[in-house]
């Protein structure tokens, strides 16, 4: 299953001492290999770790229209689930309201939990 950033729908980021969580209220996700279905993963977390960031997260809100992990090789815009990359990592998370949102992290994980709430996508 692979996280997708764009229209992933975003709750809220907090700031977490020297981290960023990157509350998503339904992530976009798209099966890996063909092979399950697309939809969204309910009350999921992004966590960016050892993270400086520019852009205030309490204005961080609503639906993603880009987002990009990027390695200074490879610009990723989505992620295979489960993800734990040590870094250095750069995130780029933009907002239909012009807000904007880039940090530098030295470690992301982004792992659903066993509980985790999964809905079908229901586009044609």
């Amino acid at each position: 299953m692979q996280l997708v950033f764009a229209d992933s729908e975003v709750a809220g980021i907090d700031a977490l001492g020297d981290g960023l969580r990157v509350r998503f209220a339904a992530a976009a996700v798209e099966p890996s290999g063909g092979s399950g279905e697309a939809g969204y993963l309910l009350d999921f977390d992004l966590l960016l770790q050892g993270a400086t960031w520019t852009g205030d997260p309490a204005a961080c809100f609503g639906r993603l229209v880009d987002g990009w992990l990027s390695d200074s090789v490879s610009r990723l815009t989505r992620l295979e689930l489960p993800f734990d990359g040590p870094g250095p990592w750069d995130a780029v998370f933009v907002f239909p309201h012009g807000v904007q949102l880039a940090a530098r992290a030295s470690h992301v994980t982004a792992v659903p939990r066993g509980d985790q709430r999964f809905r079908p996508s229901y586009a044609c």
